[in-house]
């Protein structure tokens, strides 16, 4: 079957072995799927990010870096096949996907970082049959693979239970920002302000309901903040991963601020400690789904805004890609310096035809199958 395969260190179209369905897991075709920035790091700085995974004691993004290796797990899919013993799916109905599997020495794995079964850019994948969201008739499956990058900035506010009567700053409107931003405004948030050197993001980040947007090569966000503060309890939402920004808000962001870190890159970060001591600021990293948590709540409750229909999934998506395209799709998203990075969320289709290249998202064709 076709797929997206790093190998060497480049992306390439390459035909790879048919995944087979275990035991409690699901024979699925995905519909689209997203790259993720731990896919562009994974890409790009491997060894880093292999390195951090090692030091965080997390095995389950461990791949061996000299095999062909499948990334995806941002991704909507048809069930084509039941492994044995699983209930409660049929074949044909559609899913946001809750990426992981349980290889064959027992192990459990994200999706698309595991060198003995395939991520998501491919025609099919496996997955364990737990905790996957059924897509209801009315919800487009292809747009609706926003899901789960959205949760993960869902998941730093859930994680740090901001109330109506707060402010916020949301540094980088990528998608882990954009989510970030749906769930303050949910909440309510008094004042959201969102920071992004992208005019395309920070029109997104507006549409999708922060109060004020600033583009921070020109503008202090935390100035802005600051103007919204009023001594309301205040949270940043770090999404950028830009270099020094934790520094930076440690020293700058209003006294008592609380810093949810939910994007990095692989570098690491240099900060002094006493600054945060002296202004009672608080760092915490989050991650995925809290110790008490038996579901991913965050997944859940991006879906339950998007079923709901209060955000817009498509407003985000500005290009399709077939999976021969899917080293033009890693390019845009991290491309060379000084370039500016133009989209927000480009989705790999399977089912647009080979020789596309991206297609810009007004462009692009309805789904086929």
């Amino acid at each position: 079957m076709r797929a997206a395969v790093l190998r060497g260190g480049d992306i390439v179209a390459a035909e790879v072995p048919e995944p087979v369905a275990g035991p409690g897991q699901l024979l699925v075709a995905p519909l689209a799927a997203g790259v993720c920035g731990s896919d562009l790091s994974a890409w790009q700085h491997t060894d880093d990010f292999l390195v951090a995974h090692r030091e965080a004691d997390a095995p389950e993004e461990v791949f061996d870096p000299d095999r062909d290796l499948v990334l995806g797990h941002e991704f909507t899919a048809r069930v084509v096949e039941l492994g044995a013993g699983v209930t409660g799916y049929r074949p044909g109905e559609l899913l946001v996907a809750l990426p992981w599997i349980r290889t064959a020495d027992g192990s459990t794995h994200t999706v698309g970082y595991t060198d003995s079964s395939p991520g998501a850019l491919a025609e099919r994948t496996v997955i364990q049959s737990g905790g996957h969201l059924k897509i209801p008739a009315g919800v487009d499956p292809i747009t609706a693979a926003v899901t789960e990058p959205l949760a993960t900035g869902v998941n730093a506010v859930l994680r740090s239970g901001a109330r109506d009567t707060a402010t916020a700053l949301v540094t980088g409107c990528g998608p882990v920002g954009l989510g970030a931003i749906i769930e303050l405004k949910q909440r309510g948030i008094r004042s959201i302000v969102a920071s992004d050197p992208s005019a395309v993001r920070r029109e997104l980040a507006l549409a999708y309901g922060a109060h004020v947007a600033v583009d921070p090569t020109a503008d202090s966000a935390v100035e802005v903040l600051r103007y919204h503060h009023g001594g309301a309890e205040t949270f940043v939402y770090e999404a950028s991963g830009a270099p020094g920004i934790l520094g930076d808000l440690l020293s700058t962001a209003p006294k008592y601020t609380r810093v949810m870190v939910v994007g990095s890159a692989m570098r690491p970060e240099t900060i002094r400690p006493v600054a945060g001591i002296l202004r009672n600021t608080s760092l915490e990293f989050v991650g995925g789904p809290g110790r008490t948590e038996s579901s991913y709540t965050a997944l859940e409750r991006v879906f339950e805004h998007l079923v709901r229909r209060r955000f817009d999934p498509a407003l985000m998506v500005t290009g399709y890609a077939g999976l021969d395209a899917a080293a033009d799709v890693f390019a845009a998203l991290r491309p060379g310096a000084g370039n500016a990075i133009e989209h927000v969320k480009i989705l790999i289709r399977n089912d647009l035809p080979d020789g596309g290249g991206i297609i810009p998202a007004r462009q692009a064709p309805p789904r086929t199958r």
